[in-house]
């Protein structure tokens, strides 16, 4: 499929956090028209479905067959290169900026939000995204585990539970290489567990302990297990439509014009489901639907989406710290401002200058990074593959 969904529902997931950093003020006004933004947070629960089944598709054989071609040590070294090194670099940004403000005495800035919050004024290392004791957890990638999911960088609780999932690929994989009657259970499993969680909490926005867990690995499953349906699908003559991929491309979007309740963020996410098992199953053909959703721009923001989604918490939060300490006058100014079009603007100028920043990330970070390490992994692959 292409990676344009994915280039999507990143900036989708900026736009949540968006609204509470960049145009709190017309936050409620929105909400009032849609849901579509405050339901934001649930791309991410795209991002764990198809991360499953990229997976699957790359490894799947290679890591199931007999005999393994590829050993745990060296799955595990494969996917650290590409989501560690990205992460790492904000990490390291986000430490500097911190011991920055602790030199020159600057409190944490809140938005008008965050303000009414008590959130104005926090030391550095003592605000709730900043916390010292953090560290240890968000550079081992185990925030997650430890109750500081939405610290440091507070995208990255998602990537902590996808490196949970990579821990378990082994016992995982067998979703997507067997037709068992068991691999039939997976997705009952999976969407019961998920089911627990909104029932439990009355929303699926968990992002810190063994519930956050199990959101993203059921999803992952899922994922995992839609594998060997695509191929299956691939040569159905109805999924060669342009109405099939249209429906399930268009359904996300319009059941999250409403309000969240649990059985419709179950509905939801069978959507996903239904949405990457089609647009999964294209064949080679040419469409106008095909043209609009899988072209060069889209392909190219596919490629950008983990930078995007890496680099917006320092672009939305770190940035309005800056701006606020360069020129606190604009902010003042800004969160006092109400007409649409100028949010509008503002909200184009800052998805601009994202994408502009991580279009640099992935050409000078992201992909160099990875392909040096994997270099340098690949000479120690025989003690990595004895470890596997």
């Amino acid at each position: 499929m292409s990676p344009g969904c994915g280039g999507i529902a990143a900036l989708m997931v900026v736009l949540f956090h968006a609204r509470l950093l960049l145009f709190p003020q017309w936050m409620e006004s929105i909400a009032g028209h849609t849901q579509l933004i405050e339901n934001g947070y649930l791309w991410v629960d795209l991002f764990f479905i198809l991360s499953g089944l990229v997976l699957a598709h790359v490894y799947g054989e290679a890591f199931s067959g007999t005999p393994r071609t590829l050993g745990y040590g060296r799955f595990l070294w494969l996917r650290l290169t590409r989501v560690y090194p990205l992460y790492f670099v904000t990490l390291v940004l986000l430490v500097g900026w911190e011991l920055y403000k602790a030199r020159h005495g600057v409190g944490f800035y809140a938005d008008p939000l965050f303000k009414m919050w008590e959130w104005e004024g926090m030391p550095p290392f003592g605000s709730p995204f900043t916390p010292a004791d953090a560290l240890p957890s968000a550079f081992l990638l185990l925030q997650v585990v430890t109750d500081h999911g939405l610290t440091w960088n507070f995208a990255a609780w998602s990537l902590s539970v996808e490196w949970i999932s990579y821990l378990l690929f082994p016992l995982l994989i067998p979703l997507a290489v067997t037709r068992s009657r068991w691999s039939h259970l997976a997705p009952l499993l999976a969407l019961t567990v998920l089911a627990f969680i909104v029932h439990s909490r009355g929303t699926l926005d968990v992002t810190s302990g063994a519930l956050a867990v199990g959101r993203g690995v059921s999803e992952f499953v899922l994922g995992l297990w839609l594998l060997p349906r695509v191929k299956a699908a691939q040569g159905l003559p109805m999924m060669q439509q342009d109405l099939p991929l249209l429906i399930a491309f268009v359904l996300p979007f319009a059941l999250m014009q409403f309000i969240m309740t649990p059985q419709l963020t179950l509905l939801l996410i069978s959507s996903y489901v239904l949405l990457i098992w089609i647009a999964a199953s294209q064949g080679d053909r040419r469409s106008p639907l095909l043209r609009l959703l899988d072209n060069r721009f889209t392909n190219w923001l596919g490629d950008l989406s983990y930078s995007i989604y890496l680099l917006h918490a320092l672009v939305l939060l770190t940035g309005c710290e800056l701006v606020h300490y360069l020129a606190p006058g604009l902010t003042d100014w800004w969160y006092a401002q109400t007409p649409p079009l100028l949010g509008m603007v503002a909200t184009l100028l800052m998805l601009a200058v994202l994408i502009g920043l991580s279009s640099l990330s992935y050409n000078l970070l992201e992909r160099p990074l990875q392909r040096r390490l994997r270099r340098w992994g690949k000479a120690r692959q025989p003690a990595l593959e004895q470890a596997g």
